[in-house]
């Protein structure tokens, strides 16, 4: 009987412990990295020079909006949402008027 055994054709290197390869010694070299990452992330690298920086100004736009909202929204609804949350927490929302008024009080002694 002929017996064959399957071996395998190619064999890969073992990983190194930094698999990266590329070590940010200085500021430089850091933002170098994150601009590729950046890059590779957005698929932008194929772009012209005009095309990203219309890329990024446009996306820097829609991000300060975005925080922007954001920071203008949040506070206004955790204002709406607190009697809600001390209604589910502690079956009643008169426990949250008498943290605040007591935490009234206290600011006006000061």
């Amino acid at each position: 009987p002929h017996h064959t055994t399957m071996t395998r054709p190619f064999k890969p290197p073992p990983l190194a412990r930094d698999t990266t390869g590329f070590r940010c010694n200085s500021l430089r070299a850091y933002a170098w990295k994150q601009w590729t990452m950046f890059e590779a992330t957005f698929a932008i690298c194929g772009l012209e020079p005009w095309e990203k920086l219309v890329f990024v100004i446009v996306m820097s736009l829609l991000t300060f909006l975005f925080f922007t909202g954001l920071s203008r929204v949040i506070p206004s609804q955790l204002i709406s949402l607190l009697p809600r949350m001390a209604y589910y927490l502690w079956g009643d929302e008169r426990v949250l008027n008498h943290w605040m008024d007591h935490a009234a009080a206290s600011v006006k002694e000061l």
